[in-house]
């Protein structure tokens, strides 16, 4: 209880979630995943990428590509498809096959990672040269409801994946983290989340473990939206490494805050705090206790 309240006590000196942050230039037009970048590097995030001819699913397929391969963006076709309710256009690529000159060929945009981590491939690196990737696998247009895929890849072989549901549409852009915390039993934390800039926009942070046993899965998910000045509710989560940190906890602080207008300013008229504390017991974060 004591450290609770310490806690607490250094709430607002709590510092910013640091960790490594590797956006893809991901630009949208409203509502559609459209708009990858010319001459940007993508990564494929399945395994067995078909590589086409031209674009379409009846073309001849070139070559199946593995995860992880790294591709040049060539030009975006009007050509589209749609699967599991995302539709992403065909995309004109350029990729490097083993023992051949660079080829260029079609794939589906859904075959593509929205943003990546590339671990740098050093000594006393962990999990030296893994390659993590993040992208949408479905999308729920009568509950605005993504579902989201996390992957780990190295060497062309997907190493783990996680599926889950997040709040969102098909306009939100993803940021994507890793840190090294010192979880037992856990090799990184990522953490993904789909947001959009604009008020009245609910985004929040999906934290998941991968675990020494090659497991890969969410166990957190954090909630943050506010609207123009009148209120706001956001959901920041403390780690072992952050200020204030327990060692094999998270403690998430919730803020919610209410403004009237006084004249020509917004003023303050209701705020209030929420405090839970989770343990990671080794395979799962148990939820310990809540204060308000």
């Amino acid at each position: 209880m004591k450290s609770i309240f310490l806690l607490l006590a250094f709430w607002f000196a709590i510092s910013p979630l640091t960790a490594q942050y590797t956006p893809d230039p991901w630009m949208r037009d409203e509502g559609t995943l459209e708009g990858f970048v010319v001459d940007s590097l993508y990564y494929t995030m399945v395994t067995d990428a078909n590589f086409r001819e031209k674009p379409g699913t009846d073309s001849k397929v070139l070559a199946k590509l593995a995860i992880g391969t790294p591709v040049r963006m060539v030009e975006v076709a009007e050509v589209q498809y749609t699967q599991r309710g995302v539709t992403l256009p065909w995309v004109k690529v350029e990729v490097s096959l083993t023992g051949a000159k660079p080829q260029q060929g079609y794939l589906w945009g859904g075959f593509l990672a929205l943003a990546h981590i590339q671990t740098p491939d050093e000594e006393y690196m962990p999990n030296r040269g893994v390659l993590y990737l993040t992208g949408v696998s479905a999308y729920d247009s009568t509950k605005h409801q993504l579902m989201v895929q996390v992957r780990a890849a190295k060497d062309g072989k997907e190493l783990s994946k996680a599926e889950f549901t997040t709040n969102g549409d098909l306009s939100y852009y993803p940021s994507f983290a890793v840190d090294y915390s010192p979880f037992m039993g856990v090799k990184a934390l990522l953490m993904v989340n789909y947001y959009y800039p604009a008020c009245g926009y609910p985004s929040g942070d999906n934290l998941l473990f991968w675990k020494e046993d090659g497991t890969l899965a969410k166990v957190l998910e954090t909630s943050s939206v506010s609207d123009g000045g009148v209120f706001y509710s956001s959901e920041t989560y403390v780690l072992p490494t952050d200020k204030g940190g327990i060692g094999d906890h998270i403690l998430v602080v919730k803020d919610q805050s209410e403004f009237v207008e006084k004249g020509n300013d917004l003023v303050r008229s209701k705020q209030t705090y929420g405090v839970t504390l989770y343990k990671w017991t080794g395979k799962e974060l148990k939820k310990v206790k809540a204060l308000k």
